[in-house]
């Protein structure tokens, strides 16, 4: 079962230290990364729609932990390949030590089940105009490769504004790396909300989704102390569901202990990457198809841990 995955991450250990292959992986990935699961649809500016299935993943933020990510797809293998579709929530680079290789893997993963893998944007994977900190991939591309890491560096920037930002499942839920927009509470749809069929998210939509988080209490929104996106209360929450007559928020984006509820359980945080920063619980949130509706998992996978 695992021989798969262990030939996968031999691949992305070779692609990441090899320019040019790295080049061509990024450069080949900018059309597959659009690609939906069968059954399911891409929406210009970058909405997947989602089919039903018997069960999705959601991975959370990686950040270039590998071995977060290889103890996740180990624990995961069979039901990422067979059953399930999985939906990583974006940060596959910045801060820790294995940005190329992490950020290789989750390519070659939807290269290879392409019907099976969705890769969202996260805010570490930046437009030009809103870059986070740290953002120290240019920094580890200039350190492997000194004399083309400018040429990949602009290959990355293009995949990274190819990434779909938002995975809708009409009907149960809405998966994204921040939040919903501000533009749900004046929206009649979710289709104008996420401004679907226009040639690209307006600065202010983009940014609320790649960057917002939750805060309780029963308001609509408050200034981040991020500096970007906002802090969406409750309001925001019941009017985005209201809009995909769904049940639940899928994000990452919050360096929380495996997974996180807010929002009377509406809303699920997500996050993976246990190893850079110092947690002791890699998240994944599993939604099980049962009846009519899906039926919450958080799952808690320790590092470097065995079947």
């Amino acid at each position: 079962m695992h021989h798969d995955l262990e030939e996968l991450l031999s691949s992305a250990r070779e692609i990441a230290g090899n320019s040019a292959k790295y080049k061509q992986l990024l450069e080949e990935s900018t059309s597959t990364v659009t690609v939906p699961p069968h059954g399911g649809g891409i929406i210009k500016p970058g909405i997947i729609t989602l089919p039903k299935a018997p069960c999705f993943l959601f991975v959370g933020d990686l950040h270039g932990d590998l071995e977060s990510a290889r103890s996740v797809l180990k624990h995961l293998w069979r039901e990422l390949t067979e059953e399930c579709v999985t939906i990583f929530l974006g940060d596959y680079i910045d801060r820790g030590y294995y940005q190329l290789e992490t950020l290789t893997l989750a390519l070659l993963l939807k290269k290879n089940y392409h019907d099976k893998i969705v890769l969202l944007r996260g805010n570490h994977e930046p437009p030009e105009w809103l870059t986070p900190y740290p953002h120290d991939y240019p920094y580890y591309l200039s350190s492997k490769f000194s004399t083309t890491w400018r040429d990949l560096y602009q290959a990355s920037l293009n995949l990274f504004n190819t990434l779909p930002l938002v995975a809708i499942s009409e009907g149960f839920f809405v998966a994204l790396h921040g939040g919903p927009p501000l533009t749900v509470l004046t929206s009649s749809s979710w289709q104008a909300a996420f401004e679907a069929e226009k040639e690209e998210f307006s600065s202010r939509v983009l940014e609320e989704i790649l960057w917002s988080d939750p805060i309780e209490g029963d308001l609509e929104y408050l200034e981040s102390p991020r500096g970007a996106g906002i802090l969406f209360g409750k309001k925001v929450t019941d009017k985005t569901l209201q809009l995909i007559k769904g049940k639940f928020i899928i994000r990452g984006h919050e360096a929380v202990n495996g997974v996180k509820t807010s929002h009377s359980g509406l809303v699920f945080t997500v996050f993976t990457a246990s190893i850079v920063y110092g947690l002791n619980c890699a998240g994944v949130l599993k939604l099980v198809y049962i009846g009519e509706s899906y039926v919450p998992q958080a799952l808690c996978i320790k590092p470097g841990s065995e079947l």
